[in-house]
Formats: C-alpha cells, sequence, structure tokens
C-alpha cells in the first residue's frame, strides 16, 4: 500500500514538473537556487546554451511520459492491495 502511495505521489510530481516546464519552455527561466545566489550579487544569469533547452525539453517530454505511467502504477498497487483488481 505504502508503495502504491510513493508511486502514486511521484506520478503526480513528475506530471507537474513535466507540465511546468513544457508550458514555459520558450522562455528563458531560472531556477531558485540560483536566483537567490545572483540576488545578492547583482549579477545576472548567464544564457541558456543548446543543451540547456535540450534538456529543458526533454524533462519536460519526461515528466509527461513517466508521470502517466507512474500514476497508473501506484493506482493498480493499491487496488491490488485492496483486492479490487
Amino acid at each position: 500500500m505504502i508503495a502504491g502511495l510513493i508511486s502514486l505521489a511521484m506520478g503526480v510530481v513528475a506530471l507537474l514538473v513535466g507540465w511546468n516546464h513544457w508550458r514555459y519552455r520558450k522562455q528563458e527561466t531560472i531556477n531558485l537556487l540560483e536566483a537567490a545566489i545572483l540576488r545578492p550579487t547583482g549579477e545576472a544569469p548567464l544564457p541558456l546554451r543548446k543543451l540547456d533547452w535540450f534538456l529543458k525539453y526533454l524533462q519536460a517530454i519526461l515528466g509527461l511520459i513517466l508521470g502517466p505511467l507512474f500514476i497508473l502504477t501506484g493506482a493498480a498497487i493499491i487496488l491490488d492491495e485492496l483486492e479490487l483488481l
């Protein structure tokens, strides 16, 4: 049961991360840690390189594919534990 809940939670998080990255895929965004480091120094973030753009798309696609997969796996584990499947 716990494994199913963990898988379900991981799937929801992966799906939300994938959706968020897909939504902002054409904008130059920085993460919170980088913003916290750059704020006190007054520096501007470096421009994104081709590898950064590729990884942004890859993370979005993997989140959108693996999120529902983990959700279905978690639901199947939970339903199997409850003997409904």
